[in-house]
């Protein structure tokens, strides 16, 4: 695997575990989770490290070997879902 791969295998984690979140109810902080507390902090935290890493790489991927639309669609769907993860984990933090 080559750090230019990493954010197409990023992408289908973070889709996966997004998938995971939205499945058992803990995308919507309103409603009743199945998954406890700690497991959808976790999930969000490793989904959200996992983008952004995908965010950078890819980033410097494009500016090294230039423009690729579906290199830059990949990174740009990884920086949604990377702030995605980031306001679930914030809306399920005790006190946020």
């Amino acid at each position: 695997m080559t750090k230019s791969n990493f954010p197409f295998i990023a992408l289908g984690l973070a889709l996966f575990l997004m998938g995971v979140l939205v499945t058992t109810g803990a995308a919507d902080p309103g409603a009743e989770d199945v998954l406890p507390l700690l497991t959808v902090l976790i999930i969000s935290e490793f989904g959200f490290i996992i983008c952004a890493i995908a965010v950078y790489l890819g980033g410097q991927t494009l500016l090294k070997q230039g423009f690729d639309v579906v290199l830059a669609v990949v990174t740009l769907v990884c920086g949604m879902l990377g702030v995605e993860f980031m306001l679930i984990g914030i809306a399920h933090w005790p006190g946020g």
